[in-house]
């Protein structure tokens, strides 16, 4: 009798776990769905005029976000993928279209530093740009 209440209670528990990893969420990107907590290093978060903050997987989603908020954006935070600490987004440098793809393609990758984001690009190619640069690539379709 004892053996068959363990055996029901652990096919019960078998049963019920997937569910639960299942309803376990992670935090995603607003844009893309992607899931945040593998892109600490990149992450980039965007302040409305409410005040509302919305975090994206990198820059790309971000950028995107923050063009598709038009009017109703306040401003940007990125995040330096060397040393994953975050900056003002109009203070960041940010390289383009490098060989390594952090989280989108063809990828934004940003750098508290010039001198950092010139080093990086010299080693995995790219173009070093500032934000607005940036902006002007996603709005002419990423070219």
């Amino acid at each position: 009798m004892i053996l068959r209440h363990f055996f029901l209670f652990s096919l019960l528990l078998l049963l019920l776990s997937p569910a639960w990893i299942v309803a376990q969420e992670h935090p995603q990107c607003s844009l893309c769905g992607m899931d945040l907590n593998k892109y600490t290093h990149v992450r980039y978060t965007v302040t409305t005029v409410s005040g509302q903050q919305i975090t994206t997987c990198g820059v790309q989603c971000g950028l995107l976000l923050q063009l598709n908020l038009g009017a109703d954006f306040k401003s940007a935070i990125a995040t330096d993928l060397l040393y994953h600490t975050t900056m003002p987004a109009e203070k960041a440098w940010y390289v383009y279209r490098s060989k390594i793809i952090t989280d989108m393609s063809p990828g934004f990758i940003a750098f508290k530093s010039q001198d950092h984001a010139n080093r990086f690009a010299k080693g995995f190619g790219g173009k070093v740009l500032t934000l607005q640069q940036s902006i002007d690539a996603v709005k002419g379709g990423f070219k």
